[in-house]
C-alpha cells in the first residue's frame, strides 16, 4: 500500500474519446496485478480516488470515464446508454490501451457492466468485484418504466451541447450531495468531502462557475432491461474469482432469500465467491475506503496466491 501518482489517459474507441487516468499504487516499473475500474452511474474516475492509495503497492489501476461522465466524450444523436452499450466501449478502450488481463471492479451500475463484461469477455478477467451490488433475480420493471426512459432520451436529445445550468462551486457540491441521498429517510450517502473528490470529473469550469460534464442522456440507463433470467445466464458464465462487498444501508439491503439464487449462481460458476459486509452506504468506498480495502485486499492477495498455486478439483 502507498501513495499514488495519477497521469491522465485517452483512448479513441471509433465514435469519440474516453477519458481517464492510471496510477501504480507505490509506484515502481513493474507491476504485481493490474485493476481497471468501472464507476457508478453519473459518478466518474474520482469515484475510486479514496480505495486506490489502500491497494497493495504494485497494483497497475486504470479508471475511465465511462461514454457520456466525466471528462469522456457524449455518444452521438440516436445512440443510448446501456449496460452493453458501456461494456462494448470499456473493451475498446483496454484493447486500445493494451490492458488485456486484469481483475474488474465495479460500482453499482459500473459492477452491473462488469459482470456483463466478464460474461461476454471472459479472456480479459482475471477476477470480479461488485462494490454495493447485487441484482436479485426476479427483479424485473414493468414496460411502463422503460418508457420513461424512453421518454426521458428524446427530451435529453433536445439539448444543446455545451449548454446547461451554471452553478457556483458551493452549489454543485450540495447537488452532488443531494443527488446522491438514499431512501426516505433522506440518509446522506456522498458527504461534502466525497463530493469534492467527484468535482472536478463531475463539472467544468466556465465563466460564473461550474455546468454539469455528464450527457444528460446518460439519465436514461435503461439499466432495468437487462434483468430476470438474462441476469442470472449471464452471471453463470463468470468463472473467474468472484467478490461482493456490501454495505449494510447501500442498495442491496432485501433479505439474503431475495439474493439466494444470484449467490448460488456465482458459487456454483465462479472459481470461488466472497461476500463481506461492511458498515456504510453505498459510496462507502469513497466516504470511508478504510472499511472496504481489508476485504479487497485479502482477495487480490488470495487472486495473486492461487496464480502460483496447481489447479485442484472443487469438491
Amino acid at each position: 500500500m502507498g501513495e499514488v501518482a495519477w497521469r491522465s489517459v485517452s483512448v479513441d474507441v471509433g465514435w469519440g474519446t474516453l477519458r481517464g487516468k492510471t496510477c501504480t499504487v507505490g509506484g515502481g516499473d513493474t507491476p504485481t496485478l493490474r485493476l481497471v475500474g468501472a464507476h457508478g452511474w453519473l459518478d466518474n474516475a474520482n469515484s475510486f480516488d479514496a480505495l486506490v492509495p489502500l491497494l497493495p503497492a504494485g497494483v497497475e489501476v486504470l479508471v475511465l470515464d465511462l461514454p457520456g461522465h466525466g471528462m469522456s466524450d457524449h455518444l452521438p444523436l440516436g445512440a443510448h446508454y446501456n449496460p452493453f452499450t458501456y461494456a462494448f466501449n470499456l473493451r475498446a478502450a483496454v484493447t486500445g490501451l493494451g490492458w488485456d488481463r486484469f481483475v474488474l471492479m465495479g460500482h453499482s451500475m459500473g459492477a452491473a457492466v462488469s459482470n456483463y463484461f466478464a460474461a461476454l469477455f471472459p479472456e480479459f478477467v482475471e477476477a470480479l468485484i461488485n462494490v454495493d451490488f447485487l441484482r436479485p433475480f426476479h427483479l424485473m420493471e414493468p414496460v411502463d418504466r422503460w418508457r420513461v426512459y424512453a421518454f426521458d432520451l428524446f427530451k435529453y436529445e433536445q439539448f444543446e451541447s455545451g449548454g446547461g445550468t451554471v452553478y457556483s462551486e458551493a452549489e454543485a457540491i450540495d447537488r452532488l450531495v443531494s443527488a446522491r441521498i438514499i431512501g426516505n429517510d433522506e440518509e446522506v450517502n456522498v458527504d461534502h468531502e466525497a463530493a469534492q473528490t467527484l468535482l472536478p470529473r463531475s463539472a467544468r469550469r466556465v465563466e460564473g462557475g461550474y455546468v454539469w460534464s455528464h450527457d444528460p442522456k446518460a439519465r436514461s440507463t435503461f439499466l432495468t432491461v437487462f434483468g430476470g433470467g438474462n441476469w442470472v445466464e449471464a452471471l453463470a458464465e463468470i468463472r473467474c474469482p468472484v467478490l461482493a462487498v456490501v454495505a449494510t444501508r447501500g442498495v442491496c439491503v432485501m433479505p439474503d432469500r431475495v439474493y439466494a439464487q444470484v449467490y448460488e449462481t456465482y458459487r456454483k460458476n465462479a472459481a470461488w465467491f466472497d461476500r463481506e459486509v461492511v458498515e456504510g452506504t453505498h459510496h462507502v468506498h469513497l466516504t470511508h475506503p478504510e472499511r472496504v480495502a481489508p476485504a479487497v485486499v485479502r482477495f487480490l492477495a488470495e487472486v495473486r496466491a492461487r496464480r502460483r498455486r496447481p489447479a485442484r478439483a472443487r469438491l
